[in-house]
């Protein structure tokens, strides 16, 4: 098993020491840019689909994708994350994209704001590793920062976390090597501290 060494290391262990913080400064509803990219993830899928959540976190979006009428698998790589989800009643489960392997087969794996965190290689490894975990037909949606290069930023937990950022015509030849069919990638201004997002969904 790889072991997590650097960047995404220290920022999971920011993660695990401001979590509150986090929950605290981070808006419960899902509203805008973000419901319409889970409504276009979820559109078709049968409610007994198998769905899978990267970085539950708070539990915001698997909450509004209960609403839809879905059960979905939570996990974060984060302990104090995966706490906080059992406390709110979900059954959360510690889940490293990047160091564990996937146990099942899903119609849909989705991951808002967790790719962001992962450099160029680890960030195509999430990709080949995600394609592979998809039934036939199956659909992985992600969001990411638009912009150029990366950084660490102490902006919102005053603690440190790895960013890197993406222009939209650096992931085809990365998706196509994971061997994803297609894709849709929806350039978004938002009104967010960083406000140029991408969310994807690739199909596999």
């Amino acid at each position: 098993m790889k072991l997590m060494i650097g960047s995404n290391e220290k920022t999971l262990a920011t993660y695990n020491s401001h979590a509150s913080e986090y929950v605290a400064g981070t808006t419960h509803v899902v509203f805008g840019a973000i419901r319409d990219w889970i409504n276009e993830a979820l559109a078709g899928l049968p409610l007994d689909a198998a769905l899978l959540e990267i970085g539950s976190a708070i539990g915001r979006d698997a909450a509004y994708i209960h609403e839809q009428g879905y059960e979905v698998e939570c996990t974060d790589a984060s302990t104090a994350f995966v706490q906080h989800l059992r406390r709110l009643g979900f059954e959360a489960k510690l889940f490293n994209v990047l160091n564990d392997a996937f146990t099942a087969k899903y119609d849909l794996i989705i991951a808002n704001a967790v790719l962001l965190h992962f450099d160029r290689q680890e960030f195509a490894e999430a990709l080949r590793k995600s394609s592979r975990a998809l039934k036939p037909n199956g659909r992985f949606a992600f969001s990411l920062k638009r912009g150029d290069g990366e950084e660490w930023s102490d902006e919102k937990l005053n603690a440190p976390r790895f960013f890197c950022y993406w222009q939209p015509e650096d992931l085809a030849p990365l998706l196509s090597r994971a061997r994803f069919s297609s894709w849709a990638i929806n350039e978004v201004a938002t009104e967010r501290a960083h406000a140029e997002w991408l969310y994807i969904v690739a199909r596999a």
